[in-house]
């Protein structure tokens, strides 16, 4: 009888643990936790670690494919030494719950940048990206991506 009792009591301990688990996260809170883990990852210069949230079936209007972009991006963690990231999520539209176009305009440059009126100041590439989105493995990971170059108003 008192196995019985514990084992219940053990049973009833587990559930009230599994309840009280943080909430699940909306689809908007994932894609953005999913877009500053990318940020964080570029500036930690990790290529292994970039890719991970890049899809194997990326391909976007140049025709670049997943080994393209890998590519792309090692070499641009050599030409700098450091990497910092200031970006603006601009509008998300959602396809489906899977799938979303995210406009960012983002800064990158040596040197941190702690403040928007430090733009004008920084020598950093400014750019407009347009990304599609897709969820893989509960995260939203880059199937394509387009690019202008940008100025300090469009971070506004």
């Amino acid at each position: 009888m008192k196995i019985t009792y514990k084992f219940i009591f053990f049973i009833s301990i587990i559930s009230l643990y599994s309840c009280s688990s943080e909430p699940e996260l909306t689809k908007d809170q994932l894609l953005k936790q999913s877009i500053e883990q990318l940020e964080q990852r570029f500036e930690a210069r990790k290529l292994g670690e970039i890719v991970e949230y890049v899809s194997q079936n990326y391909q976007d209007d140049y025709g670049r494919k997943y080994d393209d972009v890998k590519r792309v991006i090692q070499l641009q963690l050599m030409r700098h030494k450091t990497v910092h990231i200031f970006s603006v999520i601009k509008e998300i539209q959602w396809i489906d719950d899977a799938n979303s176009t995210v406009q960012i305009t983002a800064a990158m440059a040596g040197k941190p940048i702690t403040d928007l009126s430090l733009l004008p100041t920084l020598r950093a590439d400014m750019l407009n990206f347009t990304v599609q989105f897709v969820l893989e493995d509960e995260v939203y990971k880059v199937k394509s991506a387009s690019w202008t170059w940008a100025t300090p108003g469009d971070f506004l």
